[in-house]
């Protein structure tokens, strides 16, 4: 990894071959496309935000120019718009402000903008939107030979189709935050080892933040169908996500603090997918109640 960084810092040149390079990568693995959007965020973080955005203009005239060719350019400006951009101001951002949880609330504040267009736009267009899915997906389901009717089958792909627009906001941010953490992560190898951990450790969101997000959720249960219902079962995924992230910045402390190997973090990253949804929920509840009980202050190193 610290080799990628010091190719990325190495010049002008190198930045933007890393930047479309990986883009390209993610065509046929998609977490390649986070690795896109560090580079820009490290040039930003290190040389500044006008240097970050010459890397995206640049970048970016090159990859509409590729997608063109291929006849994707929807994927090219889904690129530039929606990973390398938010990035970019994001790491101008923790360059000015230097505090991981402003810019990672700031996050958050987009992403429920996000939910907020994307129920609208839901809820306006969803017949639209329900046969572009099934348009897209009920051919290769019904190649699957999945032992469903074809009313099950659309059910099926429909209920999908609804969890795109119920995360799609949750699922940006992170995306937002991983290229974030892996820029921020990029620089502390080169100019500061271990300093991202440290920052990381120290993730925290405050009370206000936390009731705010106590209230949002009471009001999603309590209100059912319709427009407001769809912004708050979106809003409630970015929220949910927010103190998720404070709850692993408590795992990752406890680790440090009791010196345990790093197996144990490997294990709840593992049993993070296994037992989806349920511990994702668990990790954001301690991370949200951490704001009054302040965990990392009680343990006591080994």
């Amino acid at each position: 990894m610290q080799a990628i960084a010091a190719f990325v810092l190495r010049g002008r040149n190198q930045a933007i071959l890393s930047t479309i390079g990986f883009a390209v990568l993610a065509l046929f693995f998609s977490p390649m496309g986070l690795f896109s959007a560090a580079s820009i965020g490290l040039v930003t973080l290190v040389h500044g935000a006008k240097q970050g955005l010459m890397i995206v203009v640049i970048a970016s005239v090159f990859m509409l120019a590729i997608s063109s060719f291929t006849g994707q350019m929807g994927l090219g400006i889904e690129y530039v718009i929606f990973y390398w951009l938010p990035v970019w101001l994001l790491a101008q951002l923790l360059a000015r402000r230097v505090s991981l949880s402003l810019v990672v609330l700031f996050a958050a504040l987009i992403g429920l903008v996000a939910a907020i267009v994307m129920a609208t736009l839901y809820v306006t267009y969803e017949a639209q939107w329900n046969k572009i899915i099934l348009d897209n997906l009920l051919p290769a389901f019904k190649d699957a030979k999945m032992n469903l009717s074809e009313e099950e089958l659309k059910t099926f792909i429909l209920n999908i189709g609804k969890m795109v627009v119920n995360y799609g906001a949750a699922y940006w941010m992170l995306s937002m935050c991983a290229s974030l953490f892996l820029a921020r992560w990029w620089q502390a190898l080169l100019f500061h080892p271990g300093g991202f951990g440290e920052e990381f450790r120290q993730l925290r969101f405050g009370v206000s933040t936390a009731i705010g997000t106590m209230l949002l959720i009471a009001v999603a249960i309590s209100v059912s169908g319709g427009l407001l219902n769809q912004i708050l079962v979106g809003s409630v995924g970015v929220v949910v996500l927010l103190f998720l992230l404070q709850g692993l910045a408590i795992a990752h402390s406890v680790a440090v603090i009791r010196k345990l190997k790093m197996v144990w973090l490997y294990l709840l990253y593992l049993l993070m997918i296994v037992l989806m949804p349920y511990e994702l929920f668990l990790i954001a509840f301690i991370g949200l109640s951490d704001n009054w009980a302040n965990y990392r202050a009680r343990i006591k190193p080994v």
